[in-house]
This record gives structure tokens, C-alpha cells and sequence, in this order.
């Protein structure tokens, strides 16, 4: 997991809540952000209900180590069947976001419980997609709190951009 972190922080809002106002990380996004990730690192993800309860199960494909999740699945009616894709959607989100400790700076429940979260940025290192436009940038003689306005940069790495303003 220590691996998977020093590449992923956080997943990009792309869906619009219209009830509460607020932008949240759908399924599609967090998945689309973890995936590539996972595969690189060996790892796996799998998700299923059983009975009542989603299972959420991470596995280290090479060692055969895992880490496992459940939640009950919480539905306003058990009969329908909307009600459950539903929950299942949002409890499918929720799991992944907590197990990878995956940082959002919204969700449903803080914008109607009118609490504020703060945005966490994402680090960026140099195996970063975006690491060639820093050093590009740094190249430039531009200033380093660009970057930081964007990215959170560990101190070793911030070193790194500045010893190429040098």
C-alpha cells in the first residue's frame, strides 16, 4: 500500500450531485484512477455482494497477501431492485475510497450536513504523468509555488524541482 500511495492521493470530482450543489469522485473516476495503478503495482481489486454485505477484497497478486472490507448494504426498500444497484453503486465508492484511503474534497453527506472538507492535492513524483511539465516549467525559471498551488510536494522532491532552477 505504501507503493500505491506515493502514486495516488487523490481522485478527481467528475460527477454533479444536483440536490446537494456539490461535485463528488464517481465509481468511474476512482476506479479509473486506481486501476492503472494496481496493475502496475501487482495488486488487484475485487468487489461483490454477499447477502446483504459488500465484499472488498485487495490482493497482492505475487505474495497471495490480501486485505478485506464489509459493508452492509443499506437500502430504503430491500424489494427493489434500483434501491440495491443503488446501494451497491454507493457502497462500491465508498469502500474504495476508505480501503485506499482515497482523498475527495466533497461528499454527499458533508455538503448536507453543511460541514467543509478541505481538498487534499494530489503528490507528485517523478513517476508522475505530470512530472516532465514541472521540470519543464522549473527549466522556464518559473516559480516553484506554481506547482505547489496544484500538487503537495514531499520535501525530498520539492528539492529535486529546485536543484533544476539552479
Amino acid at each position: 500500500m505504501y507503493a500505491f500511495h506515493s502514486k495516488v492521493n487523490a481522485v478527481k470530482k467528475t460527477a454533479k450531485n444536483d440536490h446537494f450543489h456539490s461535485t463528488y469522485a464517481d465509481l468511474n473516476s476512482i476506479l479509473t484512477t486506481i486501476n492503472p495503478v494496481l496493475q502496475e503495482l501487482g495488486m488487484i481489486v475485487t468487489q461483490h455482494p454477499q447477502g446483504e454485505v459488500l465484499i472488498t477484497r485487495v490482493i497482492h497478486v505475487e505474495s497471495g497477501e490480501w486485505m478485506q472490507s464489509e459493508q452492509f448494504l443499506r437500502m430504503k426498500d430491500d424489494n427493489n431492485v434500483q434501491h440495491y444497484g443503488s446501494a451497491l453503486t454507493y457502497s462500491r465508492r465508498y469502500a474504495l475510497a476508505s480501503i485506499f484511503s482515497l482523498n475527495q474534497s466533497d461528499d454527499d453527506g458533508n455538503s448536507a450536513s453543511g460541514h467543509k472538507v478541505k481538498a487534499v492535492k494530489e503528490w507528485l513524483t517523478p513517476s508522475h504523468k505530470m512530472w516532465q511539465y514541472a521540470v519543464d516549467h522549473m527549466k522556464k525559471g518559473k516559480p516553484i509555488k506554481d506547482i505547489e498551488a496544484i500538487y503537495g510536494l514531499q520535501p525530498d522532491v520539492k528539492k529535486q524541482l529546485m536543484d533544476i532552477k539552479k
